[in-house]
């Protein structure tokens, strides 16, 4: 947590300055950014950095705290508002693909996470970070069950991790190059990112959907 003296600066300031960073941690990865890049791309002296922050792990986490925050932000207003689950999956996936176009960097720290040298941040933030994609996910299957379009025998944990899978991979494969070869090489390139979302809600509703 930043310190008192960073709270007490501009909000404008401190989006810069942590936006900035996020940018440094994406590109360099933890162990490797520099902070006295990021103070000097900031405009400001190393001295008010670390009156701002008392170590370069107290501004990633602030960093990551940001980026957990805009993510959350994300799907809370692009949430359709329909009583169809399948259309809320929906636009779950489509709000995570808007989100990998605007905030790759955050996608790329969260993406860190999964290296083991970064096990220590794994175990602070792993649960918050995984937290959004279940609170919502469990929630659409159990309106879904309760409306009637989900086949109540569906287990829903199960169901839950089984979306939150799928979102995270189509999320890292827009931002990795790996994942995104992975992806072309499975789909042999006849899928944009738009059509494999709506071939997944398709396969969800066959997989989940209530039977006639």
């Amino acid at each position: 947590m930043a310190r008192g003296t960073f709270e007490r600066i501009a909000p404008e300031k401190q989006q810069m300055i942590l936006s900035i960073a996020m940018k440094e941690f994406a590109k360099n990865g933890y162990y490797k950014a520099n902070i006295n890049t990021i103070a000097s791309k900031a405009g400001i002296s190393i001295g008010a950095m670390y009156k701002y922050f008392s170590s370069k792990e107290e501004l990633f986490c602030d960093t990551l705290e940001m980026g957990i925050g805009i993510l959350n932000e994300t799907f809370m207003s692009r949430l359709d508002k329909s009583n169809d689950p399948f259309e809320k999956i929906k636009s779950i996936f489509l709000a995570a693909l808007d989100f990998s176009k605007e905030n790759p960097q955050s996608l790329q720290i969260y993406m860190s996470l999964l290296s083991s040298s970064m096990d220590s941040f794994s175990k602070k933030y792993a649960k918050t970070i995984e937290e959004v994609g279940h609170t919502f996910f469990k929630k659409i299957i159990e309106d879904g069950i309760a409306s009637g379009h989900v086949h109540p025998d569906v287990d829903i944990d199960a169901a839950n991790y089984f979306l939150d899978n799928n979102l995270m991979m189509f999320s890292f494969s827009q931002i990795s190059l790996y994942l995104k070869i992975r992806l072309d090489t499975f789909l042999e390139g006849r899928k944009t990112p738009e059509e494999l979302i709506d071939d997944t809600v398709s396969i969800c509703r066959k997989i989940f959907g209530a039977r006639p």
